[in-house]
């Protein structure tokens, strides 16, 4: 590797466990936060160049795409923790083995996918109820975010397999690219070249695959242990068999999150353009919080991975602690922004001036809120336990808040309305915050 890109690889087996999250972490709470902002540039110049309807039809469809943007981000994430266990354990021909089948399993995926969401899109948007003034924007919008799936998969991929060996900042530097691309595309697109929400859409696939073009060409010239060759696909079928489980167990746990959100997002699309137009400016927000339980909880899930292949256990329950400590920090940060600044921030992101809609994505913030630290710590735990190869109780985990959206969805909303779609989150988050907490427990005495 090229001095500059081998100075930021970090063996997370030796030093301050604090500083090494911390460390880890920044790069990726603020890739994740660029991330946000690149959906938020859909939404805000949607908003303020198309209007309310433009929203509407993001909205309509955003859970599904966060479906599909989740899966192959938890399918990624779960093939590079072979590769995080090898290179703590300092394997380097394993860590060859590993990188050729994540690239094949990977693209592969992200092929099937975008076959089976192009043939079943029409159905998939009857399923969800999107009004029929919204659904001819809605689907032109998901058609061109499908193709785009592969493009998806490959960046999210790269980033992965540097991240694996603890690089989390060469990503950001590649986010932070794609988001002013993306920010500066969806307004070309949009407004002076008058391609409506196709331009969004549009903008958004065409920054990710420049992205993931660049992340192959860094990774080629400056990574010549993620190099394989042809003979690299030689391993035992238990390898690679454990390689998919391992990836298909972290995206079906973030899909599982994520099919809950679209039922729920079927029976918001059934109370009308107002609350979906509302609820897409409050998701938009409240994943900005969210944020930083996500960076830290991909840090911990590395940071757990190299010190098991490492046989440094007795390290990992002062990372947890230190992630905990860290988004404690975060939350009442954000605290404080939300009390003063939630009106003004929703009429940013959203461009509306519909008093209703600013209300109503106020509202969702403000109920949700308080109870976000316990979102943080299912993250945080469930990607310790992914680290130390228990797979099942994170899927639970994950069971447990698909079960709670799909009771919300089909019998709590369409009785008491957006309020319960206010309240569905931070129920859940309670339930399946006990759940990990017991899980974790559990597993003390293998952290000895």
């Amino acid at each position: 590797m090229e001095t500059n890109e081998k100075s930021r690889v970090l063996d997370m087996t030796r030093g301050n466990p604090f500083r090494l999250v911390l460390k880890f972490a920044l790069p990726l709470f603020f890739g994740n936060l660029l991330q946000q902002f690149y959906n938020l540039a859909d939404t805000a110049i949607a908003g303020h160049v198309l209007g309310d309807h433009a929203l509407a039809q993001i909205g309509a469809v955003s859970a599904l795409y966060g479906l599909i943007t989740n899966f192959a981000f938890g399918m990624n994430n779960g093939l590079a923790l072979s590769l995080s266990r090898s290179f703590g354990a300092g394997d380097e021909q394993k860590m060859k083995h590993v990188s050729c089948w994540m690239v094949t399993i990977s693209m592969s995926v992200s092929i099937v996918l975008m076959s089976i969401f192009l043939l079943c899109k029409e159905p998939l948007l009857i399923l969800l109820q999107v009004p029929e003034e919204t659904m001819a924007g809605a689907m032109e919008y998901l058609t061109i975010i499908l193709i785009g799936i592969p493009f998806t998969m490959a960046y999210n991929m790269e980033a992965a397999m540097l991240q694996a060996v603890g690089n989390s900042m060469t990503p950001l530097l590649f986010l932070l690219f794609s988001s002013v691309l993306n920010i500066s595309l969806d307004y070309a697109f949009m407004a002076p070249l008058a391609m409506g929400i196709g331009g969004a859409a549009f903008a958004t696939v065409l920054s990710q695959g420049v992205s993931a073009f660049l992340a192959f060409i860094l990774i080629w010239r400056n990574y010549p242990l993620l190099h394989f060759k042809g003979k690299d696909y030689q391993v035992e079928k238990k390898f690679v068999l454990e390689m998919v489980v391992a990836g298909f167990s972290m995206a079906l746990m973030s899909a599982i999150y994520n099919i809950g959100s679209v039922i729920l997002q079927g029976s918001i699309n059934a109370l009308g353009n107002l609350y979906i137009t509302a609820q897409v400016g409050a998701r938009r927000l409240a994943e900005l919080f969210h944020t930083p339980g996500l960076a830290l909880g991909t840090s911990v899930a590395t940071y757990t991975s190299q010190n098991m292949g490492g046989g440094n256990r007795n390290r990992i329950k002062k990372g947890v602690w230190s992630a905990f400590f860290l988004f404690a920090v975060w939350w009442i940060f954000s605290k404080v922004f939300v009390t003063f600044f939630v009106e003004d921030a929703v009429r940013l992101v959203t461009g509306s001036s519909n008093a209703d809609v600013i209300y109503n994505t106020a509202l969702y913030l403000r109920i949700s809120f308080p109870l976000i630290p316990t979102m943080a710590v299912i993250i945080i735990l469930r990607n310790m336990l992914q680290g130390m190869n228990h797979l099942m109780m994170p899927l639970v985990c994950s069971s447990l808040e698909l079960i709670g959206k799909v009771i919300f969805a089909i019998w709590v909303v369409p009785a008491y309305g957006y309020f319960a779609v206010c309240l569905c989150e931070p129920v859940t988050w309670v339930v399946c915050c006990i759940f990990v907490l017991i899980c974790a427990f559990l597993c003390r005495k293998e952290l000895r």
